[in-house]
């Protein structure tokens, strides 16, 4: 790193230091062109991941323009996990990792990346999944930007519903009939409504699932049978 962020790298370790043996997560912003390391909080309830709070995220875009992520390695080297790729490619931002592998700081950037193609993506879930892909083609389609939601892998399982609970907020409704761009919510191997995917003209669904590749597919006998929801985006489109 040049010695312009040497200061943020500082504080950044310092942060990383303090929050021990939790992970830590904080932003580099540009405030009128000088970088600045501003700490946030870790919503995870997991000592080894990260969830950095909204309202931490919202006051430092008040500051100026975040220019990065960092997040710590606590008891490990800087190098990123499998998650922290999937997580870092949805992103598009640059991330910094720092290491505590035995008391020693060490670091890994990662730059920004461009948009992920809609097809061909391997799924990480909570990073690169079903409803990363469905907030992904609103944005890139529709120039539409959907809330996030964490959620732990087998959370159908566990009692809990984030597309039903959750669909209203992001500001979709329920309608009898599919329109390119509508929300298909499927449950697929589970009681629980667990799958999202988008309606394409000629009955195609362009959808991510579990172990599988992101692709297109026919919207046959099957995923009908599947589907619990059909929902449209009520929100004000922007002309693009």
């Amino acid at each position: 790193m040049s010695e312009l962020f040497s200061k943020c790298r500082a504080d950044a370790e310092a942060h990383a230091r303090a929050e021990y043996p939790r992970e830590s997560v904080g932003l580099v912003v540009s405030v009128r062109g000088k970088p600045a390391y501003v700490p946030c909080r870790n919503q995870s309830e997991e000592a080894d991941h990260f969830i950095l709070h909204p309202e931490d995220y919202a006051a430092t875009e008040d500051l100026g323009d975040i220019i990065a992520v960092v997040h710590s390695h606590p008891d490990a080297g800087p190098e990123p996990s499998l998650h922290d790729i999937a997580s870092h490619a949805a992103s598009r931002m640059t991330w910094w990792i720092v290491g505590l592998k035995d008391g020693a700081a060490t670091w890994h950037v990662m730059p920004a990346a461009g948009e992920m193609p809609l097809e061909g993506r391997v799924f990480v879930h909570g990073a690169i999944d079903c409803y990363t892909l469905v907030r992904d083609y609103y944005r890139q389609e529709l120039g539409v930007e959907l809330m996030d939601f964490h959620r732990k892998d087998d959370w159908w399982h566990n009692g809990e519903s984030l597309y039903v609970d959750n669909f209203a907020k992001a500001g979709f409704v329920p309608v009898a009939t599919p329109e390119p761009g509508d929300l298909i919510v499927m449950a697929i191997g589970s009681p629980t409504p667990c799958h999202g995917a988008i309606w394409l003209e000629g009955d195609v669904l362009l959808h991510h699932l579990y172990g599988r590749l992101s692709c297109r597919e026919v919207y046959g006998r099957a995923y009908r049978e599947c589907t619990t929801h059909i929902l449209r985006y009520k929100g004000v489109l922007p002309t693009i």
